[in-house]
């Protein structure tokens, strides 16, 4: 028995068929569209990208030299994601060009954290604005110039 206000036990699992059924349909909307598995992939990455970025802001003694150090550990990491999970490619053969997308992405974020904190923008605060910009470009660099564009 419950007290008032207390919710009612959940009876026999009844919460399993329907989390089931979400699961199998959110699996097999990433199988059949790319453009899902990127906003999963995607987001990963960001977090973890930006994750680099604040650890590279903390230790490191200039804005420039975090977003370097933070630019080269997510390239890995987004080439082995963004390759092999998204588009089914992860030849090493691709890197230099993936690293290329990624150094015009660099200097679009060099160039806006440097407006920004010139506007007296904090260097976190202004990679958040930056950022959505930073993840279209990506995606629309990669899929024409590294991995092109799979029908």
């Amino acid at each position: 028995m419950t007290s008032p206000g207390e919710p009612a036990p959940i009876q026999g699992g009844c919460w399993r068929p329907l989390a089931a059924g979400l699961l199998d349909a959110v699996l097999r909307i990433l199988r059949q569209h790319r453009f899902s598995r990127f906003i999963l992939v995607g987001g990963l990455n960001t977090a973890v990208g930006y994750s680099l970025f604040l650890v590279a802001l903390a230790i490191m003694p200039t804005t420039f030299t975090a977003l370097v150090l933070a630019n080269i550990l997510a390239i890995l990491l987004n080439f082995m994601t963004t390759g092999s999970l998204v588009l089914g490619v992860s030849e090493p053969r691709l890197l230099p060009r993936f690293f290329g997308v990624y150094g015009a992405v660099f200097v679009y974020n060099l160039i806006g954290l440097t407006l920004l904190e010139g506007m007296c923008a904090r260097p976190w605060r202004g990679g958040l604005l930056i950022l959505p910009t930073a993840v279209v470009m990506s995606y629309l660099l990669d899929q024409r110039f590294v991995f092109g564009d799979p029908a």
